[in-house]
């Protein structure tokens, strides 16, 4: 029996959300939930999708001839919509599962939820680097895997036709990586990254802000005011950018305490940027963490596009971040015991 198996982390933006649209770097830590892809052939040569996380099982499919995929029902294109694209995809650089060669597909993403509600983590992200993955090796395309730097330029081209062309790809390339990464894309719009180390003296918590927000969303008016402010937009992009170096150089050369500094700036800056946009970067809760963190002496910053989802406490002081902690817990905020995932993603196969 041939199975493929595969896994990859979700993330956190730390600091250069936003910037990192216009080649600014961006930070970004894996974190260790995982979103999991199973492929496993079929002797009879027809295919099923099994996505429980979206009560959906035994969703049949066909791959045709050209190597495109063939939905029973009109209906499941559409709600497994990130297989569609990530199969036409494959097809198209030669590496999908060939026709008649059937398998059974299992999708996993249930640790990106709390409860009912689903975590701002990436989820896409990570399930677009398991699943292409997987298909890939189980297609005979493991080879194309295996340097993570061209690989990532293909996740990319299929996370951003799932998102309709929008995104930096800095979740995707958190999740391929795994650990804390400085990710950035060049004047030609290509991904590059770079391992970066944890600032030694820095802790961190990260906070859920108990509401789900739409970086799709948020994208897609950030475009809208771009379009009708453009001196403005770049303005603030200037600003971010300019802080977003000042952070990746203070990471790059142990300078703990500027890099504290630089998300206090980050912060501020982004504030000033969802007032002249318009965009509820700042929810009240992000808002209300903010100032409790300020009142501990720690900082406190949304993470990736907020309006919601997750924020990262940062400080040098233990007893301090714990205090800060403790004060967001009373206002009903959540600290989930994240940690960094060191390794992205994860295969195995057997025969």
């Amino acid at each position: 029996m041939i199975e493929v198996r595969a896994s990859a982390p979700g993330k956190l933006v730390l600091l250069g959300e936003y910037a990192v649209l216009e080649g600014a770097p961006a930070l970004a830590l894996a974190v260790n939930r995982q979103a999991r892809a199973r492929v496993v052939l079929r002797a009879d040569g027809e295919a099923r999708v099994h996505a429980p996380d979206l009560k959906l099982a035994n969703v049949p499919l066909r791959i045709d001839a050209d190597g495109l995929p063939r939905w029973t029902r009109a209906q499941d294109a559409q709600s497994l919509r990130l297989v569609d694209t990530i199969l036409r995809g494959l097809a198209a650089e030669g590496l999908g599962p060939p026709a008649g060669r059937g398998f059974e597909l299992t999708l996993d993403s249930a640790e990106f939820f709390e409860g009912p509600r689903k975590l701002g983590l990436g989820s896409s992200a990570a399930l677009t680097v398991a699943l292409a993955s997987a298909l890939a090796v189980y297609a005979g395309g493991g080879a194309a895997t295996a340097n993570r730097r061209v690989w990532l330029e293909r996740l990319l081209a299929l996370h951003r036709g799932f998102q309709d062309g929008r995104g930096s790809g800095v979740d995707v390339a958190a999740s391929l990586v795994g650990g804390l990464i400085a990710y950035r894309l060049t004047d030609e719009g290509l991904p590059r990254f770079e391992a970066a180390a944890w600032p030694e003296r820095v802790q961190a918590r990260f906070v859920w802000s108990g509401v789900s927000a739409s970086t799709a969303d948020f994208l897609a008016r950030l475009a809208d005011w771009r379009a009708a402010h453009p001196a403005q937009y770049a303005a603030h992009m200037q600003t971010l950018r300019a802080v977003a170096e000042a952070a990746a150089r203070a990471v790059s050369d142990g300078r703990d305490a500027d890099f504290l500094a630089a998300a206090a700036d980050y912060a501020q800056a982004l504030d000033a940027f969802a007032a002249a946009c318009g965009l509820p970067i700042f929810s009240p809760a992000h808002r209300r963490a903010r100032e409790l963190a300020q009142d501990a002496g720690v900082v406190y910053k949304p993470c990736g596009a907020g309006g919601g989802d997750f924020g990262v406490l940062l400080g040098a002081d233990a007893a301090r971040l714990a205090s800060a902690a403790r004060s967001l817990e009373g206002a009903g905020l959540c600290c989930l015991p994240l940690a960094a995932e060191e390794q992205g993603l994860r295969l195995e196969y057997r025969n």
